[in-house]
């Protein structure tokens, strides 16, 4: 009579990455608020101390925020948060316009074929609507960053979506930041509602332009609204024809 084959019982989450997780998840909002401002040294006991946890998941959140980008080393320096300088806004923007032209290439079509989709964005533009209201920067950090994750998930592209999920932590500080420095909570809400409305109706092969004006205009003159249908563009060049 042969022997049964022993089969190993399933394999339970293991604690600590729990731990690490939250680590992780207590420091995004810290650097994307300027508690821990770009260029700030992390020491890793004080940091135990202050979470009351030990420093092994804390080693680990280092580890895992400087293969992001959003921590960087120097020799005998420790950890500092990165600068997130002109230069490291430029090139995660210009990664993230390519990506969700990608992504929302292949969501708008899904989008439009169910309008009822859109629920999910209405419901992160209504959260962007709430915080702005009462200047919760935090709030509609996390609400911006939301939109655009329920509108890319509608693509189904599950590879493009993890690498999207990988940005998306450098996209929280970013935006984060900008709107401390800025806090023009009515803007950012129109910008979305703008976007919301080319998804549902605007110009497919004017996608990546309007991304691009959305991800980086937010240093637009006040009054100045996006160029969701490229007439804005055309103005422009006729008033420069004018002068």
């Amino acid at each position: 009579m042969q022997n049964a084959v022993n089969v190993p019982a399933r394999i339970e989450p293991v604690r600590k990455r729990l731990v690490t997780e939250q680590i992780i998840e207590r420091l995004i909002p810290a650097i994307a608020t300027g508690s821990f401002p770009p260029g700030y040294r992390l020491v890793e006991d004080e940091l135990a101390s202050e979470l009351g946890v030990s420093r092994v998941p804390v080693r680990e959140a280092i580890r895992e925020l400087s293969l992001q980008g959003i921590l960087s080393t120097a020799p005998g320096r420790g950890w500092r948060i990165a600068p997130f300088d002109d230069r490291q806004i430029r090139e995660v923007c210009s990664v993230r316009i390519a990506l969700e032209t990608i992504l929302l290439a292949e969501a708008m079509p899904r989008l439009r074929s169910d309008p009822a989709k859109f629920a999910r964005l209405d419901a992160e533009l209504e959260s962007m609507r709430k915080a702005a209201g009462i200047s919760d920067a935090e709030g509609l950090s996390h609400a911006d960053v939301n939109f655009h994750r329920a509108a890319i998930r509608m693509s189904e592209n599950s590879f493009g979506i993890r690498i999207w999920e990988g940005l998306s932590r450098q996209v929280l500080i970013i935006f984060g930041l900008e709107i401390y420095r800025d806090p023009d909570f009515a803007a950012v809400v129109a910008q979305h509602e703008s976007l919301r409305s080319f998804l549902a109706e605007g110009d497919p092969s004017r996608l990546e332009p309007v991304l691009q004006d959305h991800i980086t205009g937010r240093t637009r003159p006040k009054g100045q609204t996006p160029d969701i249908d490229g007439k804005q563009g055309e103005e422009e060049k006729k008033d420069a024809s004018i002068a």
